[in-house]
């Protein structure tokens, strides 16, 4: 099976959750549209005619419902690793707002370095950031070579940040040297790939997230040789224990190829509530569509728009 049609099954994964989760949009319950989610991915994985491995499932970091580190779905050999996240933005979804997908990266075996299921620091920004980010010298410097390398003035730069109290003093920094700084609550995912994608919106993303998103990230940038570091953050000593026992020193300084060893790597997202960049789940005549994107390593980005009759 070549990559392509790995591509097409993920897709249709990625779409069947989306589309099985949806009708608990908005409905103010987050545990069980994950359940939902978690259980339609794994039995679209299970129906593979391949193997697949799970490297990390979203959920470990705050005991959600998930799939999990080391689970083994398909038929036959296991030939794929899998970074997922079947209800991304979980409680945006749960509010009916934007941002929620449902989201596969995957690379050949041994391809995705495993994580601890904690938070990961990450600077991301897009293929024309040619200077690697330097998390050893100041964030003033840091702007700098991305405005240099983007050819745009530091005050028409747009940085993406989580509002979170653990970033106030990143986000008082940039906004004294004067960048455009674009809060969000959640969804950095939907960040990373208008970022790397240039989709136009953001320039870069900066600030600590969840390492599965982190892995995600790094797949997604190197699949479009963009520019992305990261550290493992623990929150609590089991975490930080994990990190050690994986091999991880603190705060040490990760790169894409660190995390991410394959070669036949790519990322799948399908989007349930709208972004900016796909348009979400919706009803035409009892025909249910959305948005699918996938990004395979030098190969253009493709969006397509699946759909199937709703049955309900």
């Amino acid at each position: 099976m070549n990559i392509f049609e790995v591509r097409s099954r993920f897709s249709e994964v990625c779409f069947a959750t989306a589309i099985n989760v949806f009708p608990m949009f908005g409905k103010n319950d987050k545990n069980k549209s994950d359940e939902i989610a978690v259980n339609t991915m794994r039995k679209k994985l299970s129906e593979l005619e391949f193997g697949t491995r799970i490297v990390i499932g979203e959920g470990e970091k705050d005991d959600a419902p998930m799939l999990y580190a080391g689970e083994v779905l398909g038929k036959g050999e296991v030939l794929y690793d899998l970074v997922v996240d079947p209800l991304e933005c979980t409680t945006n979804f749960s509010k009916g707002l934007p941002n929620s997908m449902s989201v596969l990266g995957f690379s050949e075996k041994n391809g995705i370095r495993s994580v601890p299921g904690t938070y990961m620091e990450q600077w991301v920004a897009g293929p024309k950031m040619k200077l690697t980010f330097n998390l050893n010298v100041s964030i003033e410097k840091n702007i700098k070579a991305l405005s240099d390398c983007l050819e745009k003035k530091i005050q028409d730069l747009v940085i993406v940040v989580q509002e979170r109290p653990r970033h106030e003093s990143l986000i008082a920094e940039l906004r004294r040297l004067g960048v455009k700084v674009s809060l969000i609550d959640s969804g950095s995912l939907t960040a990373v790939l208008d970022i790397c994608l240039e989709g136009g919106y953001y320039d870069a993303m900066i600030g600590t997230y969840g390492a599965p998103e982190g892995l995600m990230a790094a797949l997604i940038a190197k699949c479009t040789y963009s520019e992305m570091k990261g550290i493992i953050k623990p929150h609590n000593d089991k975490t930080k224990e994990e990190m050690i026992q994986m091999g991880f020193k603190e705060d040490e300084i990760l790169n894409i190829d660190s995390l991410i060893s394959g070669v036949k790597i790519g990322f799948v997202a399908a989007c349930i509530s709208p972004n900016v960049l796909m348009s979400g789940v919706r009803n035409r005549d009892n025909h249910l569509q959305t948005d699918v994107i996938s990004i395979l390593r030098d190969i253009p980005a493709t969006k397509i728009r699946m759909g199937v009759i709703d049955g309900t």
